[in-house]
C-alpha cells in the first residue's frame, strides 16, 4: 500500500516534503501508524520516539531531507536545504560534502558557490572564499554579495589595497550604501 508520508513514522509529527512522490512504507510501520492511537502500539513506539526526540537530538527536517534524497538523489533543492541545515548546525564538513555533490551536477550553481564561500569564511580560509567569489563573479559580474565577500576576504588577508578597490566597485553600483561608504573611508584612512 502506497501512501504519502506526511508524518514521522516514529512519532507521528507532521513532515514537510520537498516535492517528493508517494512513498511506500513497510507493512509493520504502516500498521503502527494506522493504529498509533492504540495504547500497545504507542507503548512499543515510545522507545523509538524517546530515541529520536530526546533533547531534540534528531531533527525532523534532517529525516525529511534524507528521505527525499533516498527517493531522488538528483533533487538539488532538497540537497541545498540539507546544506543550509548543516551550516546552521555548524556541521561544515557535511555541508561541504553536499555542496560538492551539487557542484558536480551543476558547476554554475551560484547559490552553491556562495554557500561554499560562506563555509570557507566560517573556517577562516579566506583565499578559498575569494576563489569561490571569483567564480560567482565570472557567472554574475554584478553580484554585490560576492563582491562584498571578496572585499572582506582581501581585508582579512591584509591586502588593504585590493579590499579598497573592491569596496569602491561596490560603491559605484550602490552609491547610497552607507556601510560601504564607511568601509571605503576607513580603509582610505588606514592606507594614508
Amino acid at each position: 500500500m502506497a501512501i504519502r508520508r506526511n508524518f514521522c513514522p516514529y512519532c507521528g509529527r507532521r513532515l514537510h516534503w520537498f516535492g517528493i512522490p508517494d512513498v511506500n512504507l513497510s507493512k509493520p510501520i504502516l500498521q503502527a501508524i494506522l493504529k498509533r492511537k492504540n495504547f500497545l502500539v504507542r507503548q512499543r513506539l515510545q522507545n523509538i520516539e524517546e530515541f529520536y526526540h530526546k533533547e531534540k537530538e534528531t531533527e525532523i527536517p534532517l529525516l525529511e531531507l534524507q528521505d527525499a534524497l533516498a527517493i531522488n538523489p538528483d533533487n538539488t533543492r532538497a540537497r541545498f536545504q540539507l546544506v543550509l541545515f548543516y551550516i546552521e548546525r555548524k556541521r561544515l564538513d557535511k555541508a561541504k560534502e553536499e555542496l560538492s555533490v551539487i557542484l558536480k551536477k551543476e558547476p554554475s550553481n551560484v547559490d552553491a558557490l556562495f554557500q561554499f564561500a560562506n563555509v570557507a569564511v566560517e573556517e577562516e580560509e579566506f583565499e578559498t572564499a575569494i576563489k569561490y567569489c571569483d567564480q560567482i563573479l565570472n557567472l554574475e559580474p554584478k553580484n554585490l554579495s560576492a563582491m562584498y565577500n571578496r572585499a572582506t576576504g582581501y581585508y582579512f588577508l591584509g591586502d588593504l589595497h585590493r579590499a579598497l578597490s573592491e569596496f569602491r566597485k561596490i560603491l559605484v553600483l550602490e552609491p547610497e550604501n552607507e556601510d560601504i561608504l564607511k568601509a571605503v573611508q576607513e580603509l582610505a584612512a588606514k592606507l594614508n
